[in-house]
């Protein structure tokens, strides 16, 4: 008889208990250009099922609700970064939040807001690594369409949410950065690099121009489309195999979404979202290496009329499946 243990993948995982999750409110969009994305964090909890469901996964959930901060100007300057002292001031808070949650043995699941704050999230698992003297077994999946690499000496737009990547990757001496550039990645209080390359892996990636600036691992749509999503994660995974924990970034554009920003054509669909959260489960949180997770750069009100709620939708399905639903065995929303 042919041998199927292949098939074994397929069977329905049994359930595993989870950490707790801290679910981080941060309804802050000032790294991008309209502040959009400072909607999408209420929106998901508004427009989904969220908490329930995950109650409902035996997974005990802690809803943080973010500080007052401010108020803050809109800060529009010529060769300043846009916002940087709102910036500044919530990335502070957010770090020693997701510091505070890592404590506790708890997920931190960031709610935002747009990708600068993933420079105060990975800033601050990497602040509890240290005191562990891991940081160097802590790796980042990070999914977008493009790489976050920009930087003031190349930057068009002025907004810190292109240049996440290069904050947190930035390695050499910090003294003759854009006074702005410099108080963001110094303002973490960490030794360069806050994250070394070799222990990032994009996924989703679709800027051509962009792919022949970068010296770390990614794989494009390109890839996705002559490997399929899971050897993609398989392969995203090996990449990262001598860390001990991972740090998962979804920038919402690297979904064919229209609520997010910097929307692009032909990008993941649901198949493959629900795919992806299904291996996080599987090889990351029941092994106990996920550490924590980014939602960034969802913006509802750039929804179609027809498809009010879907991106909402989306990442509740997303984290669910991550923390314990069946991916072929969802319960349906009618």
């Amino acid at each position: 008889m042919q041998n199927l243990d292949f098939l074994k993948s397929r069977k329905r995982q049994t359930w595993k208990e989870s950490s707790p999750i801290d679910l981080i409110i941060c309804p802050y969009g000032f790294g991008g250009t309209d502040n959009l994305a400072q909607e999408g964090a209420y929106s998901i909890l508004g427009a989904t099922e969220l908490t329930r469901t995950l109650e409902a996964l035996n997974v005990k959930v802690n809803v943080v609700e973010p500080p007052s901060l401010g108020p803050f100007e809109i800060q529009e300057q010529s060769r300043r970064i846009r916002n940087i002292e709102a910036i500044i001031s919530v990335n502070n808070w957010l770090r020693e939040q997701v510091f505070f949650s890592r404590g506790l043995v708890h997920v931190p699941i960031i709610l935002g807001g747009d990708a600068s704050l993933s420079i105060a999230s990975l800033a601050g698992v990497m602040k509890h690594y240290q005191d562990q003297g891991k940081r160097d077994k802590v790796a980042c999946l990070w999914f977008s369409n493009h790489f976050g690499n920009s930087s003031p000496e190349v930057t068009k737009s002025w907004n810190a949410n292109r240049m996440a990547f290069t904050a947190l990757s930035y390695s050499a001496s910090v003294a003759e950065l854009h006074e702005d550039f410099r108080n963001i990645i110094i303002s973490n209080n960490l030794s360069l690099p806050i994250i070394a390359k070799e222990n990032v892996v994009h996924v989703g990636i679709n800027h051509r121009s962009a792919q022949d600036s970068v010296d770390h691992n990614y794989f494009s749509m390109e890839d996705v489309t002559d490997l399929g999503i899971g050897r993609v994660i398989e392969e995203s995974l090996k990449c990262v195999a001598h860390c001990e924990y991972v740090h998962i970034v979804f920038d919402l554009n690297v979904f064919d979404l229209s609520g997010v920003s910097n929307y692009s054509l032909g990008q993941l669909n649901y198949r493959e979202a629900l795919s992806i959260a299904r291996q996080i489960d599987i090889c990351l949180r029941r092994e106990n290496k996920l550490s924590s997770i980014d939602i960034v750069e969802h913006c509802p009100s750039r929804e179609a009329w027809d498809k009010r709620g879907e991106s909402a939708e989306w990442v509740a399905d997303l984290l669910e499946n991550i923390f314990g639903a069946h991916i072929f065995n969802v319960a349906r929303k009618y």
